[in-house]
């Protein structure tokens, strides 16, 4: 591994740690010089965000408050004891900054109908931001009562929760709205030239290049709702847990499948199409789609692969295109600019995945 792969893994990771306090990957198996460099990023990420976090929270902009308070967030969660990381002891929380909170109160009151501050106050991932989070999700969907996203960020009971999903028509979580704006807030607020050099690894990297990749690591960490209360009301004797069920499964299956702006809505879609089929025709159509995504996902990794710095040169370019809205548009353009064709070839299927039980 190269070292800008390895501290851009690190940075990204920052809000993975601060979630769920897990090992990196190989982490074990370190040396002590990598040690000591995942060390220095970690640190310069905290230092960073930690200024970053402030000079926003002086705008006291609804966004920029929102913004501001996740980053504070990752940046004040204590590290794992020593030893703890490969324990199976729990994480003890760690107190929060006072700020945090205060900052997401504030972007709440004052966001008025800008759908992009509840999307960004999904971020909160703490205990103590429960009920902020369940506030903003239901004025979310309120003002987007055809979308399936808000919905599935609630509190609501497995039963309900499907059934409010009749309505809804999408699966739109505003991932390339929300990274974009992040990666222009993050440009406004740049890391120091120490800290640049730290998290860059040495290299050069473009700022709206590094801005994009860090917004985009956030996002993933953070701007994805649990799935857990679907899969498990749509699963095994679930289904027939009531006369409804399985029709109000095989909808979200279909809106997420269908009308999903990420690559992980439209796979967890086809997956829950997959778990309900009851027809021949129907698991013949649902394989066919996992086909197909996989072609791309598989194909998409390939190509950024080959591209300089792992893609994240045409990440941050193709981000600036207005036109491509979904994550589907942007590997859509990747695939057919490196002139690989959307459909997989006759005959071809996936590497074997673990299977998952009904």
């Amino acid at each position: 591994m190269n070292l800008r792969a390895f501290c851009l893994i690190a940075l990204l990771s920052t809000a993975a740690v601060a979630r769920a306090q897990e090992p990196l990957p190989d982490e074990e198996g370190m040396t002590a010089e990598e040690a000591a460099q995942m060390q220095a990023v970690q640190d310069a990420t905290q230092a960073y965000y930690t200024r970053a976090a402030i000079e926003l929270a002086v705008g006291d902009k609804a966004r920029d408050l929102a913004l501001a308070a996740t980053l504070l967030q990752f940046a004040t969660q204590a590290p794992p004891p020593d030893g703890a990381r490969a324990s199976d002891a729990p994480s003890q929380p760690s107190p929060q900054d006072p700020r945090i909170d205060e900052w997401r109160r504030l972007a709440s009151t004052r966001g008025g109908k800008d759908v992009l501050v509840d999307a960004l106050l999904m971020q909160a991932d703490t205990p103590g931001n429960t009920q902020r989070r369940d506030q903003a999700a239901e004025r979310w969907r309120r003002l987007e009562p055809d979308n399936l996203a808000p919905l599935l960020f609630t509190a609501s009971p497995a039963t309900d929760l499907v059934a409010a999903a009749r309505t809804t028509s999408r699966f739109d979580l505003h991932m390339y709205e929300q990274v974009r704006w992040m990666q222009s807030a993050l440009q406004a607020h740049p890391p120091g030239a120490a800290e640049r050099a730290i998290l860059s690894g040495g290299e050069d990297v473009p700022p709206n290049e590094a801005a994009a990749m860090t917004a985009m690591g956030i996002w993933a960490a953070v701007g994805i709702p649990s799935m857990q209360a679907v899969t498990a009301a749509c699963r095994g004797d679930a289904r027939s847990s009531s006369p409804t069920r399985r029709e109000d499964c095989r909808h979200v299956a279909q809106v997420m499948a269908d009308q999903s702006d990420t690559s992980i809505g439209t796979s967890i879609g086809i997956a829950l199409l997959q778990q309900i089929a009851a027809t021949p025709e129907q698991r013949l159509d649902a394989d066919e789609r996992r086909r197909r995504q996989d072609w791309w996902m598989l194909q998409w990794g390939r190509v950024a692969s080959q591209q300089p710095h792992d893609g994240s040169e045409q990440f941050a370019r193709l981000l600036l295109d207005p036109t491509i809205g979904r994550e589907q548009d942007l590997i859509e353009r990747v695939l057919t600019d490196a002139g690989v064709a959307l459909d997989p070839p006759a005959g071809w299927q996936p590497p074997p995945r673990a299977a998952v039980a009904d």
